[in-house]
């Protein structure tokens, strides 16, 4: 695994257990700022043998700045290329009888090596996703290749939800890689069903497992979305005396400076929780739609608001509000009542929940890590896709 995004770690590290779990031998290649969360799961590590500075203007490679898109271009390939040859020097080493990667390396890696491999990605909810990345990854041309590569793709989501994809996508070698596609509904490390009952995570995360509950949570942390929306998020609290808050700042911001803010007494502010089970006690989840969070919600079967930033994230959001299991708010010009009018809406109404326990059921149908992990060793023990 070269992964570098926490989320794309997680998936890996779903699938890597369940492995694990069936008697398997499993270690994970990456690197130094991954190796804790690894490690945090009982997974041994290869660490990877080189110096990376991830340097790149973060707006850029969003999209956002085209002046710079040609920079990013530029060190993108330097990044790539440096990984590739420490994935090579590792898997000359370790021999692996197959490999699973969270990279867009990884599969290249493994061909050269004559290693089968499986690739782990997320499904893309709309066009809008796709026209996004095929501006980000056009011009560089390594991501198709990449695919092409893997001999199996393991796919976090479900056909029912792909926004359209399928449609925009043609040609021969889209349909090539659809042949090699095996979807598998949410990939999570800690299954929902394995953790305590809502009331008991509640009590513990909250205190009180009377009220209704709202986890808040801006994931890894991005620069379109933070400290000013958390202070935001906090005054619409203010209007919500009879439910719970919970506020996790994550990694990206210091939960003090929120709670300098005389936070009101329904309100709980956390920096880095476990967020399956926050959002399993939850009875409303606010997030920014990042893939993770919406794959959490919907593998716990509970309704969210979602305030998106980006492309990928609106599309994202649209799974839930056309399911009828979540509210999509524009963050520009957002106000605290707004935002705790989306909040009371989905407590009043019972049909959100039904509709988010309804794509709960869908998503179980496909079997998470552990279909996975059987379909990695069908390719070790077949030599192909299963």
């Amino acid at each position: 695994m070269g992964a570098t995004a926490l989320g794309q770690t997680m998936r890996v590290i779903a699938v890597a257990k369940a492995l694990q779990r069936k008697g398997h031998e499993v270690k994970i290649l990456t690197g130094d700022q991954q190796i804790p969360v690894v490690r945090g799961h009982g997974l041994d590590v290869v660490e990877m043998d080189y110096a990376l500075k991830i340097d790149l203007p973060v707006g850029a490679f969003l999209g956002a700045d085209d002046r710079h898109q040609d920079e990013v271009i530029v060190r993108l390939k330097e990044i790539l290329q440096q990984m590739t040859e420490a994935e090579q020097r590792a898997v000359d080493i370790a021999r692996p009888e197959a490999m699973l990667c969270g990279s867009f390396t990884g599969s290249t890696t493994a061909r050269k090596s004559g290693v089968p491999c499986a690739m782990i990605i997320l499904q893309p909810h709309g066009k809008k996703t796709i026209s996004s990345a095929t501006r980000r990854l056009e011009a560089i041309k390594f991501s198709l290749d990449a695919l092409d590569a893997a001999d199996l793709i393991i796919m976090e989501g479900m056909p029912e939800l792909d926004g359209g994809v399928r449609a925009a996508l043609a040609g021969e070698q889209a349909a090539a890689l659809g042949d090699k596609i095996r979807f598998t509904g949410p990939l999570l490390v800690e299954p929902p069903e394995n953790l305590p009952g809502q009331s008991e995570l509640k009590t513990r995360h909250a205190g009180n497992a009377e009220l209704p509950l709202v986890y808040v949570t801006i994931g890894g942390g991005t620069p379109l979305i933070g400290e000013d929306f958390l202070t935001m998020v906090i005054d619409a609290f203010r209007q919500l005396p009879g439910v719970q808050g919970v506020i996790a700042t994550g990694l990206a911001i210091d939960p003090e400076r929120l709670a300098a803010g005389n936070p009101p007494d329904n309100v709980i502010i956390r920096g880095f929780v476990p967020g399956t089970e926050l959002i399993k006690a939850s009875d409303v989840t606010v997030f920014h739609g990042g893939s993770s969070t919406l794959m959490t919600c919907i593998a716990c079967g509970r309704p969210a608001v979602v305030v998106p930033s980006m492309a990928e994230q609106e599309d994202n959001a649209a799974v839930l509000a056309n399911n009828g299991s979540g509210i999509l708010l524009d963050k520009n010009g957002l106000t605290p009542v707004v935002l705790a009018e989306a909040i009371q809406k989905i407590l009043s109404d019972r049909s959100f929940l039904n509709n988010a326990q309804r794509l709960q059921e869908l998503g179980e149908r496909y079997g998470g890590a552990t279909a996975a992990a059987a379909m990695v060793e069908a390719l070790v023990s077949g030599g192909g896709a299963p």
